[in-house]
């Protein structure tokens, strides 16, 4: 049985194969026409402008302090960013964006804190920030929150923002803040004796 199904559908290609070539005049090479479809390449996203827009850059290393714009936009599109929102809102905070010519093993962040003197509106520094984070790949800008423990008041900011970019993994702290207060503490008198 299998062989007489296998005979027919071999003798029906032949048949249909005679067919084709009885019914179809010979061509010559001059009537045969051969078409090569373009494909379509696709189009390379235009590379980010190199230093970026906006940043200050010295030996390959590039910062700015974002815009409030450009943090909201930030904050909104990572959900992961709301456990800083929540201690912006307790503590003194800021923001930088940091990016390398060759990238980094780890960002170090240097910024001082002040505040608004209320008897004579000038600024104050109240104490000093150091802030310590993982590496970035080569041009790859990097948003660094600045979390100081000093309460949120009016006045108060964080300013003289100084960025590093460490290129080895050599003395790499641990990533996070370090806040060091400047106001001292007023000594509690206690009872002579």
């Amino acid at each position: 049985m299998k062989i007489r199904r296998v005979y027919a559908s071999a003798l029906a290609a032949l048949i249909a194969l005679i067919m084709i070539s009885v019914f179809t005049p010979n061509a010559t090479s001059d009537e045969i026409k051969v078409v090569a479809k373009k494909t379509a390449k696709p189009i390379p996203s235009p590379s980010p402008k190199w230093p970026p827009k906006g940043f200050t850059g010295k030996d390959g290393v590039f910062a700015k302090v974002p815009s409030s714009k450009e943090l909201i936009g930030l904050l909104s599109a990572k959900r992961t960013l709301q456990a800083v929102v929540k201690k912006c809102e307790e503590f003194a905070c800021g923001a930088v964006i940091a990016a390398a010519d060759t990238g980094c093993k780890w960002w170090e962040v240097n910024s001082n804190v002040f505040r608004v003197r209320p008897d004579d509106l000038t600024r104050e520094k109240i104490g000093t920030l150091m802030t310590y984070t993982k590496g970035s790949e080569k041009r790859r800008q990097k948003t660094i929150f600045l979390i100081s423990t000093e309460p949120v008041t009016l006045g108060v900011s964080i300013s003289g923002i100084k960025v590093t970019c460490h290129r080895d993994s050599a003395n790499q702290p641990k990533a996070g803040n370090i806040y060091k207060s400047l106001l001292l503490a007023t000594p509690t008198p206690t009872p002579e004796s």
